[in-house]
């Protein structure tokens, strides 16, 4: 093959990463050139510590034995990583796993049982949604940071991973100190990393951003899937706190959950109650109407069949957990539902489906594709988000329609198979 054709053919790491900037991380070419002149003015600091250098180094896997990874952001985040940390056990079985994490999400990860440590760290920048927030130099989560990345540099870790395309991740795996950082190029510090993935253009979801830097390793990848456990207690509790709220076992229970942490994800209370009301007109559901106990306000006036509540993160995952489906915009609920198996309609404005939408057949992402400004990364330009705005009840009410008919088509089916079973048995 002719340097031409492969030119053609065989794009480059660095052309990857440019193709992987414009489509994944949007970045403009004048944010682009202050990111290079940032890690350009650190890059002399970066060559006079030993093992800092982006030159590939090679990872044996006898050789590792202290690995970290670094996802500090919020909940949805926290779930996506799921199918990378259970590959990433499975290729290194002995080592020990630290995962360095944000406080707020310690309820939902702490008896999952993935990992070894879980190192809670409030980075300035992930706390708060405010750009001005994020760099105030007077909030005290710099000290947090300061120390909790003097700790890590103390634990001397072989391996770190981060699968975001920030600089400023790349940057807290260098200052770590780890021996080898694995991580992504295309949104700026490659120099803080001794082993830069290329990413697949095929595969934007988030998950497989993660997964592929294994495959980049050359370790193996079996599952995408986000998976997450109960134990027999929350179990209880669900089975407990529905029949508290004197609602049966074989009753059509639909979830919806009208918040999520950024304003401009929210499609709106009034709409998310006109889909229960229907829900509840032509298939007689008990609607459980989710509220967050940090968002919660004045109990809100709901039609008949809504059953309101607020509980704790642990609790709320439990009795999600019996809900046929769920109803909610781009948000950490959207998330944990999908990693507990029930089937989401979700509302997607701001962010890409593509990119952080939930998995599996039984899921739905209601949007308008024809947005041309979609993703905004939750600063919209305009006075209202009208990628929500443009989304009608019936939309998301046809998505949960279709949803709740699977259901019963499968649990008819599931009748169907007992009362064969019954007969089969009576006749021999």
């Amino acid at each position: 093959m002719t340097s031409e054709s492969r030119s053609v053919d065989e794009p480059s790491r660095l052309d990857r990463e440019a193709a992987a900037r414009a489509s994944f991380v949007k970045m403009s070419p004048r944010k682009w050139l202050l990111i290079r002149c940032f890690e350009k003015a650190l890059s002399p600091l970066a060559r006079m510590v030993k093992g800092l250098s982006s030159a590939d180094s090679a990872i044996v896997q006898g050789e590792i034995k202290n690995i970290l990874v670094v996802e500090y952001w919020q909940l949805g985040d926290v779930v996506i990583l799921l199918p990378f940390l259970r590959a990433l056990r499975r290729n290194f079985p002995r080592a020990r796993i630290s995962w360095v994490v944000n406080p707020k999400v310690l309820p939902l990860i702490e008896n999952q049982g993935l990992v070894d440590e879980l190192i809670p760290i409030r980075v300035p920048w992930a706390q708060h949604f405010s750009r001005w927030r994020k760099y105030n130099l007077c909030s005290p989560f710099w000290l947090d940071l300061a120390r909790g990345l003097r700790y890590l540099r103390e634990r001397r870790f072989d391996l770190a991973l981060t699968g975001r395309m920030d600089i400023r991740d790349n940057l807290f795996v260098w200052l770590s100190g780890a021996k080898r950082r694995v991580g992504y190029g295309v949104g700026g510090g490659s120099s803080f990393l001794t082993n830069i993935a290329t990413p697949d253009l095929e595969r934007p979801h988030r998950t497989h951003i993660w997964l592929h830097l294994l495959d980049c390793l050359g370790l193996s990848v079996e599952d995408s899937y986000p998976l997450l456990t109960l134990s027999n207690e929350q179990r209880a509790f669900a089975h407990g706190f529905l029949a508290e709220q004197g609602i049966a076992e074989e009753e059509l229970i639909v979830g919806i959950h009208p918040g999520a942490g950024i304003p401009l994800r929210r499609w709106g209370s009034l709409n998310f109650q006109n889909v229960g009301e229907r829900l509840v007109r032509e298939y007689s559901a008990r609607i459980l109407w989710f509220q967050d106990p940090s968002q919660a306000t004045e109990r809100e006036r709901l039609p008949p069949g809504f059953v309101p509540i607020s509980l704790s993160l642990p609790e709320f995952m439990s009795v999600l957990s019996r809900c046929t489906a769920l109803i909610c915009n781009d948000s950490g609920p959207m998330h944990i539902a999908n990693a507990l198996g029930v089937p989401v309609v979700a509302i997607f404005g701001p962010q890409q489906p593509a990119w952080f939408g939930p998995q599996g057949e039984f899921s739905r992402a209601v949007y308008r594709p024809e947005i041309w400004c979609r993703p905004c990364f939750d600063y919209c330009m305009f006075d209202q988000p009208y990628c929500l705005r443009l989304i009608s009840a019936e939309s998301v009410y046809n998505s949960a329609r279709e949803l709740v008919e699977l259901h019963r088509s499968r649990k008819e089916s599931y009748r169907g198979d007992k009362r064969n079973l019954a007969v089969d048995q009576a006749t021999r």
